[in-house]
């Protein structure tokens, strides 16, 4: 698990020199250049003792005070929408100058991860009244107030992406495949209702059906996008060179990857796409090799999380889904983001460390690879 958890964090560390790098190129002919810099610099330091501060601990004591930081999640989701939260671009999601629904995403790993080990057995086994109760009914209810709140702002965005990964984490605990296809009804006709009632919501769509209908307003974004990562061709036109990035809006959080086809082209494009590729594999490996069933099903919901949410922004950006406004991950400006995204990597190295073939190489046990008992009292040649 070494291995793993060495390529883990090297992985994130290329992704955030990356970061630092494309955002100062994407900012630089703002007034807020060192503002903006200076803030997403102390939010990745913020965000490294974090992960530093997780890494060593061990995760089951986070675990087992779930409901502490469900609780502490839910007071501040509530206080983004008092007068202390800040309004901008047409939601009310910031509170102190940080995100709440960002940090959120710790406890709803945590909870359902600790449900998820505790009621496995209600899950799976048993008749259909109990075990829909046990693997949906109960555990929805749980994150029900977290995706109101988040209605509510709106950010329908991280809404979506909270469900998905409740979905994901209750399946790998237990819950029947069929009771899924609850959610995804539920989910869909959610998103009729917010085409139905939402006016941005619909201009957006059908910016994304025919972005060339809308080039100065809605499909401005997605057209400038595929523009910079056209212009990019295989090797960019060099850093600190790109004139479309200047054009695009928020080129420097949620479309900051076509600032980085731009200036440095195809192949460090598809690297940032392998990059989180390979952060989902080792999250894979140490979700395999957990030591419970709770390391187990947090680093899968780790690792489902990060990979979605990198795939959400991607698909944005290329302009294959309707705007979602999600940063990328470890990549987009956003102190909060950067934060939570490196409190996860420590989990997740947390649960490696705590594998069982990693303590035994630590305190150099040697293992039977005959699994024989008789074997251990035979003397040693």
């Amino acid at each position: 698990m070494r291995t793993t958890s060495i390529l883990l964090l090297l992985t994130v560390s290329l992704l955030l020199a990356l970061s630092f790098t494309m955002l100062a190129s994407a900012v630089m002919m703002d007034a807020r250049f060192s503002n903006l810099v200076a803030t997403q610099g102390v939010a990745i330091l913020v965000g490294a003792a974090l992960m530093c501060a997780l890494w060593r601990n061990d995760y089951r004591l986070w675990l087992r005070n779930h409901w502490w930081g469900y609780g502490i999640a839910l007071v501040l989701l509530v206080l983004v929408l008092s007068p202390l939260g800040t309004y901008r671009n047409g939601a009310q999601r910031w509170v102190f100058g940080t995100q709440p629904g960002e940090f959120a995403k710790l406890p709803l790993l945590l909870t359902l991860a600790a449900w998820g080990a505790r009621f496995g057995p209600r899950m799976r086994l048993g008749g259909f009244i109990q075990t829909g109760l046990w693997g949906l009914v109960l555990p929805g209810l749980v994150v029900l107030p977290l995706l109101g709140l988040l209605y509510k702002q709106p950010d329908r965005g991280t809404m979506i992406l909270f469900g998905m990964v409740t979905v994901v984490v209750l399946l790998l605990g237990g819950m029947r495949r069929r009771f899924a296809i609850v959610p995804l009804l539920l989910g869909a006709g959610l998103g009729v209702h917010f085409y139905q009632s939402s006016k941005m919501v619909r201009d957006r769509m059908d910016a994304f059906l025919h972005p060339e209908l809308y080039p100065q307003t809605t499909g401005s974004q997605a057209l400038k996008s595929l523009a910079a990562l056209r212009e990019g061709g295989l090797e960019g036109v060099g850093l600190g060179s790109g004139v479309i990035k200047l054009t695009i809006p928020e080129q420097h959080t949620d479309f900051i990857l076509p600032v980085i086809g731009e200036e440095l082209g195809l192949f460090f494009t598809l690297g940032v796409l392998v990059a989180f590729v390979v952060i989902l594999l080792c999250a894979v490996r140490i979700a395999a090799r957990a030591a419970d069933a709770e390391g187990r099903l947090l680093a899968g919901g780790i690792g489902f999380l990060i990979a979605c949410q990198a795939m959400i922004n991607i698909a944005v950006v290329t302009n294959s889904m309707i705007n979602k406004g999600m940063p990328l991950p470890f990549v987009s400006r956003g102190g909060s983001s950067a934060v939570t995204m490196l409190a996860l990597v420590g989990l997740l190295l947390s649960i490696a460390r705590r594998a069982p073939e990693t303590v035994e190489s630590a305190s150099g046990v040697r293992t039977n690879p005959f699994h024989c008992p008789d074997l251990e009292s035979l003397p040693a040649r």
